[in-house]
């Protein structure tokens, strides 16, 4: 049988390659022999297509990671990965790459994790500065955001900015022919960043403390240009203990999603989330509008940031209106027995209620569970 369908027309193929919407569903019909897929190239699929996350689980005790789908109710994809093992992994959530380190710090790389392309970065230990003391990195998580301008397997042109040291204002960024990291500043002080976003055709970052960070990096050698704006926080927003900010296009509008967790009992550091809010910015004036309703849009946070998609391009797959979460307190999990991956859940925005997508418990000091869009 498979011989059979190893022979098929190649004309054939390419008709039946061409009306696959689905890019993970893409990826497994170039997956089934060399015909197929020499019959379905990455020129062929529509890559402005919308695409709804898979959930990575965390790595086993092979070179493998798993791919849970919300679609099919089950794991859909198993992949020879062994490029991520040991690694904690920081998904870019709208080109579907990862950042992976090393705890060694001598490994940073790019990588693609369903062609498995992988791309050298410089090393963590160039961004430190001669004046700074370095902390052992058993103890400490040195990369902590990484966002990309664009997706690396269709263009050259793009930039790449991290966030690290997360304690205090550190920015750098590294383009395709760069040696080294190009470390930078915004304004002054800002504090702690929680996400980052890139948006119409700028870099966004939001810091723990409130400020809204706008960074401009336009051609070879420039120098990035920035515009700090403090966020207008009547309800207090940022002075609540046990949160987390993304940043997320919704409808080209810039959402600001906070999240709300409190500890799962007196005796434990384990957060649970209990609520999200959603706030429209006003990138100019600092203004903050609490939405309480997202229409057809659902949002998809965890590990590195956000997403959103239209849920009616998936009917009965994703529910409207919702919040699919995954489990990033990472300061909290880092000292729990077996790591993180417990907080996860659908949160509905209009009654407040969560439920579970995922059947299992899957936990992970290194990498927890988080959300992959697929990417050729």
């Amino acid at each position: 049988m498979a011989a059979g369908w190893a022979g098929l027309p190649n004309d054939l193929l390419v008709l039946i390659a061409k009306r696959v919407k689905v890019m993970e569903d893409y990826i497994a019909f170039r997956g089934v022999c060399t015909s197929w897929r020499m019959a379905s190239p990455k020129d062929n699929f529509n890559v402005i297509s919308p695409q709804f996350p898979l959930l990575m689980l965390p790595q086993k005790d092979d070179d493998y990671r798993e791919f849970y789908s919300l679609s099919k109710g089950k794991v859909s994809r198993k992949l020879y990965l062994p490029e991520a093992k040991g690694r904690e992994c920081f998904p870019s959530h709208q080109v579907g790459w990862l950042l992976t380190q090393s705890f060694d710090g001598e490994n940073v790389n790019l990588l693609n994790p369903f062609s498995r392309t992988q791309i050298r970065l410089p090393n963590q230990f160039a961004l430190i500065d001669e004046d700074e003391e370095f902390i052992e990195q058993e103890e400490y998580n040195y990369i902590r955001n990484a966002i990309l301008s664009a997706n690396p397997s269709f263009t050259s042109d793009y930039v790449l900015v991290i966030a690290y040291n997360t304690d205090v204002n550190h920015l750098a960024f590294w383009r395709p022919g760069d040696i080294n990291w190009n470390k930078f500043r915004i304004g002054d002080r800002v504090g702690g960043v929680s996400d980052m976003i890139y948006f119409k055709g700028q870099f966004y970052l939001v810091t723990w403390s409130g400020a809204l960070g706008i960074i401009d990096i336009q051609g070879p050698n420039s120098v990035p240009q920035s515009n700090v704006i403090y966020l207008n926080d009547d309800n207090k927003l940022f002075r609540q203990h046990s949160t987390q900010f993304y940043l997320v296009d919704v409808n080209d509008a810039l959402l600001l999603v906070a999240r709300f967790g409190r500890r799962r009992s007196n005796t434990s550091r384990a957060l649970e989330t209990i609520k999200f809010e959603l706030y429209e910015l006003d990138v100019v004036k600092g203004n903050m509008k609490e939405i309480n309703n997202l229409g057809d849009s659902t949002i998809f946070v965890g590990c590195n940031g956000a997403t959103s998609i239209d849920s009616t391009k998936f009917t009965g797959v994703i529910k409207p209106n919702q919040i699919y979460f995954t489990d990033d307190w990472f300061d909290q999990n880092y000292h729990l027995e077996c790591g993180g991956g417990k907080d996860m859940g659908c949160y509905n925005i209009q009654d407040g209620n969560i439920e579970s997508f995922y059947p299992e418990i899957s936990l992970s000091h290194i990498c927890p569970p988080t959300w992959v869009i697929p990417s050729l």
